[in-house]
């Protein structure tokens, strides 16, 4: 080996020995010189000034040393040291744990000199450098960085005050700025050189006079978690903001959020959502105020028509057919104001919502529609139906017109059969083309089936429409609102509703609730 000490290079060996132990005793090491043959390793007594142990109770050197090198180290350890010896390097160093006489463990940088003789590694003479301080150092200095990475990095303005007192009267009278992170210096437009050392006082005087600084002087006297929204507009800012704050001892420290784009948005939506409650109001009073100013002259027309057929009019002819026809329009538009006068009154409001029971919803329906079921001869069974939340007036309209529906489009001399099914399943469990407009963990299914006309499947996306209409007037009555107002209810309820049906055979309205919880 080119490097390596071989026999050869030796002096007086009682000179060299005696320099050894000189210079073994001034370093600040622990020197070691290990004989391979016999497994005896020698030790200075740095052995016990930096680990506590005696050089002369290590007998079995190369044992006790494997023995007190970290668990998780070992293997490495051991493994350099064998490559060295096998490959008959001229040095070998590594780093590690070293376990102390105290049971504590220090890290290490362990080197060595190989011997050779006869290209074969006979001793190895070394140094133990004891390098905890270092290694304490690098790791706290890493750890700061990787701080100051993560709160630099942070979408939260931050910064780290100081708690400043009176040296008379120990009052609290400011704080002053210790750190602050890249987001504090973008959302303040100052830079850290700027701030820190300046007290909070001094560098946002406005924080007096928009009231501020009581809450941050509360937050320093007590210790009480603080957080808050606040708009601040003085010393030439215009922000809305959330801060936090805790204290820790004689630090402060205050992050703060910038909502100011959220809140400008909040606050247009609030100014839109109370002029939209305006004109729903206007829209609610005005189609009031329009339905019965035009029911009255169309009962006039009906009354003076009813007149005209009992003074004597022919029954027969042109003027009576005129007269019927004229009676029959002021009838559809009666039915068509109060639809749609119905129809506008349907609103959203959740936070009067309750537990309706669908069986009590159901029975009230089947009173108002008595006359017409039992006219038609209809049959109508239904399942035990669920309780769910919502607004009972109504979810009895939205029943009233799925049966109104059903009896209506019934097939000529056949009796209506209607079946009223309940279904409960989760969320996870809806079909893909049903979408609730409010999202829930679980959901019921409310199904109503009969057996009359139908219609095609591809109209099932029009039915909905306000004034859409399937069949000519002159085959069946009705305006075309009553599916538009079984949609409205459902959407505001949060849930959704479908149509499946095919021509002469029938047709299920789907509807899908929240569950009560």
């Amino acid at each position: 080996m080119d490097n390596a000490l071989t026999s050869s290079d030796a002096g007086d060996p009682t000179v060299d020995y005696e320099r050894f132990r000189i210079l073994a005793r001034i370093t600040h090491d622990a020197v070691w010189d290990w004989d391979l043959a016999t497994d005896r390793i020698w030790w200075s007594e740095g052995l016990s000034v930096l680990f506590g142990y005696e050089p002369n109770g290590w007998q079995a050197g190369g044992t006790q040393w494997r023995e007190r090198i970290h668990p998780d180290d070992k293997d490495r350890v051991i493994g350099s040291v064998e490559a060295a010896v096998r490959e008959c390097r001229s040095n070998w160093a590594s780093e590690y744990r070293f376990r102390k006489a105290d049971s504590t463990y220090a890290y290490v940088h362990d080197r060595g000199q190989l011997i050779v003789q006869n290209d074969r590694v006979v001793r190895m003479v070394g140094a133990m450098h004891d390098v905890t301080a270092q290694v304490t150092v690098l790791a706290r200095q890493q750890q700061a960085d990787q701080l100051k990475f993560i709160i630099d990095s942070a979408l939260t303005a931050m910064a780290l005050y100081a708690i400043v007192r009176d040296p008379a009267t120990g009052e609290l009278v400011d704080m002053r700025y210790e750190l602050i992170n890249h987001m504090a210096e973008r959302m303040t437009g100052r830079t850290a050189a700027e701030l820190v050392g300046k007290t909070m006082r001094m560098a946002f005087p406005g924080i007096d006079r928009t009231g501020i600084w009581p809450r941050y002087r509360h937050l320093a006297e007590t210790g009480e978690t603080m957080r808050y929204h606040n708009h601040y507009t003085a010393n030439g800012y215009d922000i809305w903001y959330e801060v936090q704050g805790v204290r820790h001892g004689d630090w402060i420290v205050l992050s703060f959020l910038d909502i100011t784009e959220l809140k400008t948005t909040q606050l247009k939506l609030e100014s839109l959502n109370q002029e939209l409650i305006r004109s729903n109001e206007n829209l609610q009073q005005f189609a009031y105020v329009a339905s019965h100013d035009l029911q009255e002259p169309l009962r006039k027309i009906q009354s003076f028509g009813d007149l005209l057929k009992s003074s004597g009019l022919p029954a027969e002819g042109p003027a009576a057919d005129y007269l019927e026809r004229m009676q029959s329009a002021a009838r559809r538009m009666s039915v068509l104001i109060r639809d749609l006068l119905a129809y506008s009154r349907i609103t959203t409001q959740r936070d009067t919502f309750c537990p309706v029971a669908l069986n009590v919803v159901l029975q009230n329906t089947l009173t108002t529609l008595d006359m017409m079921v039992l006219e038609s001869d209809a049959v109508i069974e239904a399942d035990p139906l669920p309780v769910v939340q919502g607004d009972a007036t109504q979810l009895e309209q939205l029943m009233l017109n799925l049966l109104t529906n059903a009896l209506k489009f019934s097939k000529p001399n056949q009796a209506p059969h209607i079946q009223i099914r309940a279904t409960a399943l989760s969320a996870s469990e809806l079909p893909p083309a049903v979408h609730p407009t409010k999202a829930a963990p679980r959901y019921v299914r409310i199904d109503v089936t009969d057996n009359g006309i139908g219609f095609a499947q591809k109209d099932s996306s029009l039915i909905f429409n306000v004034f859409q209409r399937l069949h000519a007037r002159s085959q069946y009555e009705g305006t075309g609102i009553g599916l538009a107002v079984v949609d409205k209810v459902v959407r505001n309820h949060g849930g959704a509703v479908i149509a499946t049906s095919e021509p002469g055979v029938g047709t299920t309205f789907s509807v899908y609730l929240a569950a009560n919880d």
